[in-house]
């Protein structure tokens, strides 16, 4: 299909911005506070997940899902970049319950259907091309069971359509309001709250959503 075929293309791109970007994840570890402390929006939302087998999406060098490694619960980390989920491997060595996965940037093809009770996508959808987002929906509502929700930090940035991504605040990629509510809609899921956040000075430039897979 053309749309998968130019969500491929955006992935290949988006790769290759982040393949080399030492510098990034070597400081990407000091702000993880940002995201895990108790009055954080993300982790008041991350609390109503369900946490028992939980995808981590465009996890990077494994700082979110570090914060999880004495949880008994199953974790399983993808990253598009091989060289991340390499990383991956080496930190989580003794860690039970961790899958660490290399895929293609738009599919989560090594997650069985109907297997996870979660999922979530933090500091890295914000960057995602639209096209990708709509095919990671779709393969949300594959893998999660019945009843199962993802949490997920993507971009709220309305302007610059069809440019480059890298040219807009913060590197936020074009996904202006309700698009990624028409999105989840033709995934078949719902969307159960949003919150918008500012990033970086910039006044809701951002979004975090937590959507969920209808019960059977």
């Amino acid at each position: 299909m053309v749309a998968d075929d130019l969500a491929r293309q955006k992935a290949a791109a988006l790769r290759a911005d982040w393949t080399t970007d030492d510098q990034y994840y070597d400081n990407a570890d000091s702000w993880v506070g940002s995201f895990w402390a108790d009055q954080t929006p993300f982790r008041q939302m991350f609390n109503r997940l369900d946490p028992h087998v939980i995808v981590e999406l465009a996890c990077g060098r494994g700082r979110h899902s570090w914060q999880m490694k004495d949880w008994s619960n199953r974790k399983i980390l993808i990253d598009v970049v091989p060289e991340n989920i390499e990383f991956c491997r080496r930190r989580f060595t003794g860690v039970a319950n961790v899958e660490c996965l290399a895929n293609n940037g738009v599919d989560l093809a090594g997650v069985e259907t109907a297997s996870a009770t979660a999922l979530f996508c933090y500091d890295a959808m914000v960057h995602f091309d639209h096209v990708i987002v709509l095919q990671y929906l779709l393969e949300t509502a594959r893998i999660l069971k019945p009843g199962g929700q993802a949490l997920l930090h993507h971009s709220n940035y309305p302007g610059n359509p069809g440019g480059d991504y890298k040219t807009n605040p913060h590197w936020r990629a074009f996904m202006p309001g309700g698009l990624f509510v028409d999105y989840c809609r033709k995934a078949g899921l719902d969307v159960i709250e949003q919150r918008l956040i500012g990033w970086g000075g910039e006044p809701a430039l951002d979004c975090v959503s937590l959507i969920g897979k209808p019960a059977a």
